[in-house]
């Protein structure tokens, strides 16, 4: 997902606030990753649409806080967030469903993952629904001739994928992964 700052910006405060955290620039600076100079334009466009507010609690010294304006801007965004997310996860699984099933149709009696994946319940699942046998590997050569198999976006030596016996989780879908 494409970062959106001022929605990592509002999240930050919010949490930062939630545990009791005094939230200076600086610390808002560290936590997102940013700049203090992109820091200080995001708060300043947020304190302008009325999203956050700023705190006085020294002289020398502000925390930011949310306005409830912003806290409504912060559960919209998170809405948005997880349909998105729950979109891409559907299709996901229905990319993987239609490998694993067009490999049971070519005679693969194993679903296999080469590595590590997010995506590993996914395959488990659809494999499980094709009443093939799944297994996760750690090395190519532990991998039996009858299984098709999922290499994870994680693996840095993956084979080639030859269409044949094998599939790369990140060119399934869509370079996403």
């Amino acid at each position: 997902m494409e970062q959106d700052s001022e929605y990592v910006l509002l999240s930050t405060i919010n949490q930062l606030n939630a545990e009791g955290d005094r939230v200076s620039q600086r610390e808002l600076a560290k936590s997102i990753h940013m700049s203090l100079g992109m820091t200080n334009v995001l708060v300043r466009r947020l304190t302008q649409k009325g999203l956050i507010f700023i705190k006085r609690v020294s002289p020398r010294n502000v925390t930011y806080v949310l306005t409830p304006d912003g806290v409504n801007e912060l559960a919209r965004r998170t809405c948005r967030y997880l349909k998105k997310t729950m979109r891409q996860v559907v299709d996901y699984k229905e990319s993987i469903l239609s490998a694993v099933s067009s490999a049971k149709d070519r005679g693969f009696a194993h679903i296999g993952l080469l590595g590590n994946s997010d995506m590993d319940f996914i395959i488990e699942y659809a494999a499980h629904r094709a009443g093939l046998k799944f297994e996760v590997y750690g090395l190519e050569v532990d991998i039996p001739k009858d299984t098709f198999v999922f290499v994870s976006e994680s693996v840095p030596d993956a084979p080639p994928d030859t269409g044949e016996a094998l599939v790369h989780i990140r060119d399934l879908l869509g370079g996403r992964a």
